[in-house]
């Protein structure tokens, strides 16, 4: 086996160091490792996903699920061969079309239950 002597900088004393072996008090570079997480970071790593997912969906929201602007009365013209129930129904089908035709007539001051092509009419809040 052969050995050299190796100063190794900073130091006056000079080391021994076997051929073919790394040299004591040398810095090997390492590459880092994977990063591994404890359960508490990936429980707020999900957290935080989910925000941030959460908050995408909402930017994304179609258009007819938006709320009504505050202080702007939606309105819906009536066509051809539409009636108080038609309206009802694609204006709110998820409601009842009876409370939503009397809110209809209410808000519009309608006696009777005609309306005519062309007409606008305010309608109910959706909430």
């Amino acid at each position: 086996m052969v050995e050299t002597a190796v100063r190794v900088v900073g130091s006056t004393a000079p080391r021994r160091a076997v051929a073919g072996s790394a040299v004591a008090g040398s810095a090997v570079a390492r590459r880092p490792g994977p990063v591994r997480l404890t359960r508490r970071g990936q429980l707020a790593l999900l957290t935080v996903l989910l925000a941030v997912a959460t908050g995408l969906a909402g930017l994304v929201a179609a258009p007819g699920q938006a709320a009504d602007r505050p202080g702007v009365v939606p309105t819906m013209v009536v066509r051809p061969g539409d009636t108080l129930w038609s309206v009802a129904n694609r204006y709110a089908p998820d409601r009842d079309p009876f409370e939503t035709i009397d809110a209809i007539r209410r808000l519009n001051g309608i006696d009777g239950y005609t309306v005519h092509p062309g007409e606008r009419l305010a309608m109910p809040s959706r909430h």
